[in-house]
């Protein structure tokens, strides 16, 4: 048996997810009491919860880096929260925050994750993959990712990449030294 095999039969089978999603549209449209669909947590739901992993919190936030903060410390504090998925705010446009405002909080950060997806990403949708600046990181023996906000860019996320290692990393990212 290989080294990564072991890792693997050793990670916890299931894992606790907390999604936030970054998006000042859908967030004026809560506040002001109207309807959000939001495609892409729905998307993430069926896909973590039909892995046999769990969803245990749901956080929309608008692209605002004090808020951003404010509700990745209150996941990382709550004890039912193994990995964040920060969906939204990925881009190039002037107000995709996300990784700007996360990446300093990284303890760790998993540079090949980002690597990946955008790979995986070429892939289904050519060229504009480059825009995607999605990355991973370890914050107090937790994981955070950073993906695009778009449902497709989600299940390719979940489905490729943060669901076959979720257990794995989360094994790796708490042992001790």
């Amino acid at each position: 048996m290989t080294t990564i095999e072991v890792h693997k039969k050793e990670a916890p089978s299931t894992v606790r997810f907390a999604f936030v999603t970054v998006s000042t549209s859908r967030y004026l449209a809560s506040r002001m009491g109207g309807s959000v669909e939001d495609v892409s947590f729905m998307k993430a739901r069926e896909i973590i919860e039909r892995s046999g992993h769990k969803l245990t919190r749901y956080v929309l936030v608008p692209d605002n880096p004090r808020l951003i903060l404010l509700a990745i410390d209150t996941l990382l504090d709550e004890p039912d929260v193994d990995e964040i998925i920060v969906s939204g705010g990925t881009g190039p446009t002037p107000d995709d925050l996300t990784v700007q405002t996360v990446r300093p909080l990284f303890e760790k950060e998993l540079e090949g994750f980002g690597d990946l997806f955008r790979f995986v990403s070429f892939k289904e949708a050519g060229s504009s993959s480059f825009l995607s600046n999605s990355t991973a990181g370890i914050v107090r023996g937790k994981i955070i990712f950073c993906i695009p906000g778009s449902p497709g860019a989600v299940e390719t996320a979940l489905r490729e990449l943060i669901v076959p290692e979720a257990g794995h990393v989360l094994s790796l990212a708490r042992r001790a030294v």
